[in-house]
């Protein structure tokens, strides 16, 4: 079955609190994900003919290059090293299914964290499957591998190890005006903004147990924070889950499994629409949102929308993240929340976003931040892989103007703000918001109860199934 062909993940070892433990993960590649999609759609049962007939013929013309999966195995149970010692990596080719890989050629390289290449080799699969390779570093920071078919360019796999995980330091720098700027646009806010609520009743979003209501919040430029707000039936006041969603159209968690018994749970979207529970009319809203934004902006990524302005005030990020501060304040002073007993989670955009709700509110109880965006942005002046957004990616010669705003939003800086308990999880596999960039932000908290959980061979995004001990660390309250 696909379930036990499918790749698994090594036990890591973590930095700070006992391991999870042994997962699965789905097995990667465009048939499967076919599959697994009309699996889930309309069951197994009657599906079993059809099945065969369309993998049969779906699975024939394709070569291993088109379907290879690289698995890059180090000696580290957690691909992290100290600095000066020796990791012996070994790559191995498969196919989708975890099988030997029989015919294509496949190139498979190392580098340096950035642009400089240390190591290639081309595998002819009909000969030879695995490759081994000894590499070190004498400074923080990571050795990447790569894997790509020569003749199908749809696969590119990519892991990391890391050397001297304490050692990795934003190369971002942070503004001398940085804090003086932000607790300026707060008070600028409430000075220029007048406060007020929008909150109506949300039955498409309520569920036996809880009441859901819309909210919004006023914002600079004529703009309001959208959010979804689930309160628990009952007396209170309860504990709150705040949460910032990853990259996209701003889907609420209130149907999975982030929503607790007892718990209020508030989701904020990072867009200025109206958060609807139908996917199609919420991706719907999303591109007319992408299609406003980029012919503004000349962007085709609302993540870089503003940055080339080189005005603070510009990018997206800047009149949401401070509505959402007043959202949480509100929420906070409202007699059925606890306010001792708030928590956020976010993953990927919401992680990064999660270092900056966390520092600009100070007052979580616990935070837990997945594989954060938004770090470590002008790493690759300094010849270092960025994070996201990437500069680099946006603009011609490095714009100078994004180079001047990035700073100001770069996780790094709001990191040294916060001191609140916060748990991280990162994967070595991640491609989209890279490891190193969010050990950098990590190593920047200026909290004095901070853990670091590292996953070898996990890619984006790392959430609370891959990463248990963090989830049952933020919801234990009682011992704080």
């Amino acid at each position: 079955s696909l379930a036990r062909n499918a790749r698994r993940m090594r036990v890591v070892r973590l930095h700070g609190i006992p391991p999870p433990p042994h997962t699965h993960t789905k097995p990667e590649g465009r048939n499967v994900g076919i599959f697994s999609c009309l699996l889930r759609r309309m069951g197994t049962c009657g599906l079993l003919v059809p099945f065969i007939v369309f993998a049969t013929v779906a699975w024939l013309p394709l070569s291993a290059e088109e379907l290879f999966h690289a698995r890059f195995k180090s000696d580290s149970a957690d691909n992290t090293y100290e600095v000066g010692a020796k990791a012996v990596v070994e790559a191995t080719v498969t196919d989708a299914f975890g099988n030997a890989a029989t015919n294509g050629v496949v190139e498979i390289w190392a580098d340096d964290g950035w642009t400089n290449v240390l190591w290639r080799q081309t595998l002819d699969l009909a000969k030879e499957q695995t490759v081994k390779g000894v590499f070190s570093r004498d400074t923080p920071g990571s050795v990447r591998f790569h894997a790509k078919g020569l003749k199908f360019a749809r696969y590119h796999d990519i892991d990391r190890v890391i050397f001297g995980v304490g050692g990795i330091r934003p190369l971002t720098p942070c503004p001398g005006d940085f804090e003086e700027y932000w607790l300026g646009e707060q008070k600028r806010l409430d000075r220029e903004i007048a406060f007020n609520v929008e909150k109506t009743l949300a039955p498409d979003f309520s569920a036996a147990g809880r009441k859901a209501y819309r909210v919004s919040f006023p914002t600079f430029n004529g703009k309001r924070v959208h959010g979804i707000l689930a309160i628990p039936d009952g007396e209170g006041p309860f504990p709150v889950l705040v949460n910032i969603p990853g990259a996209g159209p701003g889907w609420s968690f209130l149907r999975r499994e982030i929503v607790r018994k007892g718990w209020i749970t508030l989701m904020m979207n990072i867009h200025e629409y109206p958060i609807s529970a139908d996917e199609q009319e919420q991706a719907a809203r999303y591109r007319k949102h992408l299609a406003r934004l980029s012919k503004e902006s000349g962007e085709p990524k609302y993540q870089r929308y503003g940055w080339g302005t080189g005005r603070r005030e510009a990018p997206i990020y800047h009149d949401m993240a401070l509505g959402m501060v007043r959202a949480v304040e509100w929420l906070a002073n409202e007699p059925y929340a606890d306010s001792s007993r708030f928590v956020y989670n976010g993953v990927s955009q919401g992680g990064g976003m999660g270092i900056i709700l966390t520092a600009l509110y100070g007052k979580f109880a616990k935070s837990a931040i997945y594989c954060p965006s938004m770090c470590d942005m002008l790493a690759y002046k300094y010849g270092r892989e960025p994070g996201t957004p990437n500069i680099i990616d946006q603009t011609d010669a490095h714009c100078p103007p994004a180079e001047k705003v990035a700073p100001y939003y770069d996780a790094c800086n709001f990191a040294r703000l916060v001191k609140t308990p916060i748990r991280m999880a990162h994967g070595t596999r991640d491609n989209n918001c890279n490891t190193v960039a969010g050990i950098a932000a990590f190593n920047s908290l200026g909290s004095n109860d901070k853990a670091l959980v590292i996953l070898p061979d996990k890619g984006h995004p790392v959430w609370f199934k891959d990463e248990a001990t963090i989830s049952k660390w933020l919801f234990d309250l009682e011992g704080r």
